[in-house]
């Protein structure tokens, strides 16, 4: 059984005046505290307190008490009337006294010597009453102060040098060290264990410094027997009697919400500092005088300064001559509204260079006086300077628009809707006579000249067999190239789509393409990957319209040019460009390169052709929801840009 003494609990009453009567009167005395539901004495007022303790307790209840002292009996009994009669004095003149404070039971024992009992009856039972009021008094005193304790995140408590024990600890010592009273008590070291390494030796200092009676305090990290981690403030003063050291008191607080919620405002300030360090606006603040007290590096290095420079000079130090008197109206006009003000001056830089700034500023409030200002400039020279460019360039801009309009408006008068109608129309009809008419003319007259001349040699009838063969084939996929853009246009065509490696298709392609290249002296190179790209798409006209391509090429290059081909696979799409170095095409006719019909004399066939070729090739990129572009410039070549989806698998 641990046994041990709480003076503080029953620190109030004179029981040094009560031993004076015990002598006299008694023939023996106790009191003590039993913990409610624990066998386990935790208060005794004898004299003095060692190993023979418990015995002495034990004989005490043997002599004097009819029942026999079980302690384990004691802690479990509920009701302060039940304790009471549980202990009764042999003699008829002994007195058991019993509080129960719903968490202790205090009992008070006295078995007095039947000789003197009359002669001091009345004075005794005043000290009885006296006993059970202040003991009623301590123990609602003591009861608020655990409560009060329990509630709070710190550890109250008070060490004894002389004995090297706790004369109290506060019940929020599990709550605050994850560790309880009791186990403290056992061992007093475990609060030592579980502070953190790098904190032992400031820990050490701290004990030392108490121990030589000054008053301490420390911060530390500690670890609970969980293993949960938090950061506790000690704060320990010695008491100081007869010049010794008897006792220390002091408080441990749980820190950790504070410690975290400093750190994260050190951050914050670390954030907050690099932001305005990485700023390249000009941010200061001046103090009540109007001195620079702060100054980011960006903004001083604008200037040609370092910050360390500006600190501690005057703000009107760096602005032009002719502006500091607008700059104090300013700051009087902050002054008079306290509110945020705006303006605009020219700062000078170190090398006397005016700087235009534009500035917000802020008055700096302590209560109800200013006592400095926050502000943040931004250089806009160049805005100003480009906004004088741009009044210029609006004013011109506005006299070609009144000019266009004038042009426009005259424009209208001339041109009628019946007049381009019949343009488009003659247009349509010339272009496509032109188309049909030339590879009639050859059929006709190669035929005409096999059928009139019957000695002709027969390999010049093959010839001849083959170019009007070919002229046929020419006028056919002519015709054939209308009614698919009829039929694309008017949406009345259905694309046969299927899944295919491009790769595979375009290599097939490439390498008709080379040999017609190479039969006219044109160079061709392909970059083409050896991968697999999977589209989802009508291969058929996808070949037909690649083929377009490379015949609309081959008519804009000549002898001794180079053409190439380069695929590039995206994430989502395929990429392919077809380029060549050969004549190129003028602006006005890229404009029209895709219009029905439209047709350039700048190829090296003998006649131009229509657009209703590369008009079809559109048609049938946009229907496979693809891009086709071209740029090209007179001289420099052509290139054919083209982006089709993939297969998402």
């Amino acid at each position: 059984m641990h046994i041990w003494v709480n003076v503080n609990l029953l620190m109030n009453i004179d029981f040094s005046g009560l031993l004076k009567l015990y002598k006299e009167l008694s023939d023996a005395s106790l009191s003590f505290i039993i913990k409610a539901g624990k066998p386990n004495i935790i208060l005794s007022s004898t004299d003095e307190l060692n190993a023979e303790t418990e015995n002495i307790i034990h004989l005490f209840y043997s002599e004097f008490s009819e029942n026999k002292f079980d302690i384990k009996t004691i802690s479990q009994l509920k009701y302060t009337d039940v304790l009471q009669s549980h202990f009764k004095c042999k003699s008829i003149y002994g007195n058991f006294l019993a509080n129960l404070d719903g968490h202790n039971y205090h009992l008070f024992a006295i078995c007095f010597n039947s000789l003197n009992i009359v002669k001091k009856n009345q004075h005794l039972d005043a000290i009885i009453n006296s006993i059970k009021t202040q003991l009623s008094l301590s123990y609602e005193l003591h009861e608020k102060l655990e409560l009060t304790f329990s509630k709070i995140d710190a550890v109250v408590y008070s060490y004894n040098l002389k004995n090297e024990s706790y004369d109290y600890i506060s019940n929020s010592a599990k709550k605050v060290l994850g560790i309880s009273e009791e186990e403290i008590r056992a061992s007093q070291k475990q609060i030592l264990r579980k502070i953190a390494r790098d904190d032992l030796k400031g820990y050490k200092d701290f004990t030392k410094k108490i121990r030589q009676g000054e008053p301490a305090s420390f911060d530390y990290e500690y670890k609970s027997k969980a293993g949960k981690f938090s950061f506790l403030h000690h704060v320990a003063e010695p008491i100081v009697e007869d010049g010794k050291i008897e006792k220390v008191v002091g408080v441990i607080s749980d820190i950790t919400r504070e410690k975290n919620i400093i750190n994260k405002l050190k951050k914050s300030e670390q954030r907050f500092g690099m932001l305005i360090n990485t700023a390249i606006d000009f941010i200061y603040s001046l103090n009540g005088f109007g001195y620079l007290v702060q100054v980011n590096e960006n903004g001083a290095n604008a200037l040609g300064y370092t910050s360390e420079e500006m600190l501690g000079k005057h703000f009107l130090d760096f602005a032009a001559e002719y502006e500091k008197n607008d700059i104090s109206k300013s700051f009087q006009n902050m002054l008079s509204s306290k509110s945020t003000i705006h303006f605009e001056i020219d700062l000078l830089h170190k090398l006397d260079k005016p700087i235009k700034y534009e500035f917000l500023a802020t008055p700096l409030l302590e209560g109800n006086e200013i006592n400095g200002m926050l502000g943040i400039g931004r250089d806009i020279t160049r805005r100003r300077k480009n906004e004088e460019i741009i009044n210029n360039l609006n004013a011109k801009l506005k006299e070609t628009q009144r000019l266009v309009e004038i042009e426009r408006d005259r424009a209208k008068q001339q041109i009628t809707i019946l007049e381009e109608i019949n343009i488009l129309k003659n247009e349509f009809i010339s272009n496509v006579s032109h188309e049909l008419r030339t590879p009639l003319a050859s059929i006709v007259g190669f035929a005409e000249t096999i059928a009139s001349d019957e000695d002709l040699p027969k390999d010049l009838i093959l010839e001849f067999s083959g170019i009007i063969l070919t002229e046929g084939k020419r006028l056919a996929r002519f015709i054939d190239d209308i009614l698919d853009f009829s039929e694309l246009e008017s949406g009345g065509a259905t694309l046969n789509k299927e899944e295919f490696n491009v790769i595979e298709m375009l290599h097939q392609i490439s390498a008709k393409a080379k040999e017609d290249f190479k039969a006219n002296n044109i160079s061709f190179t392909s970059l083409i990957p050896d991968a697999e790209i999977i589209i989802f798409a009508d291969r058929e006209k996808l070949v037909k319209a690649f083929n377009t391509i490379f015949e609309n090429t081959l008519r804009f290059t000549k002898s001794g040019d180079s053409v190439s081909i380069v695929i590039q696979d995206f994430l989502k799409e395929v990429g392919i460009v077809i380029s060549d170095n050969g004549n190129g095409i003028s602006e006005n006719d890229l404009e029209f390169l895709f219009h029905k019909f439209h047709s350039s004399g700048s190829t090296n066939a003998a006649t131009p052709t229509a657009g209703i070729a590369l008009s079809l090739v559109k048609q049938i990129f946009d229907h496979h929801k693809g891009l086709l572009q071209v740029k090209s410039s007179i001289g420099e070549g052509t290139t054919f840009i083209i982006r089709l989806p993939k297969k998402i698998l």
